[in-house]
């Protein structure tokens, strides 16, 4: 039954409309539960990597909120996969974190600093000196 619902899921997660998204995204843990976190993870980086960009602003909060959710369920191991493409080798957590940090919407801006907060929690100070606090002072330091 997996091998018959993975290509359902993903097939949602692309959906037109928003509603439809936003309920599969709302729903992932449980979705997580059927399926298998292994299973769910390998195939879950691109889906994350186009709903982080969707541009309905609503999508892009729910993916920031699932974020910790992810991190606690599957680790570090998932949450630090080179992006494809990506030459200086950025990893899909910072990459979407300051993308988030940067975007136009106030909500999304506002989501992605809790959700900083609550990576920290989870990954430890040590992860955040090494991997965010670096990337936030360059951001400060740009003029855009």
């Amino acid at each position: 039954t997996v091998e018959k619902l993975l290509p359902i899921f993903f097939i949602l997660l692309k959906d037109e409309f928003p509603d439809v998204r936003l309920n599969i995204i709302s729903n992932l843990d449980q979705v997580n539960a059927v399926i298998g976190v292994e299973m769910l993870s390998t195939e879950l980086l691109p889906a994350i990597k186009e709903l982080a960009e969707d541009k309905h602003w609503r999508v892009r909060l729910a993916i920031i909120e699932y974020i910790p959710i992810l991190a606690q369920q599957i680790g570090t191991s998932f949450l630090f996969q080179k992006t494809e493409g990506s030459d200086n080798g950025e990893d899909l957590l910072n990459s979407l974190c300051l993308q988030w940090l940067q975007d136009s919407v106030y909500s999304i801006r506002e989501a992605a600093a809790n959700n900083l907060f609550k990576l920290t929690e989870i990954f430890g100070a040590n992860w955040a000196l090494q991997y965010i606090f670096p990337r936030i002072k360059q951001l400060m330091a740009s003029p855009h």
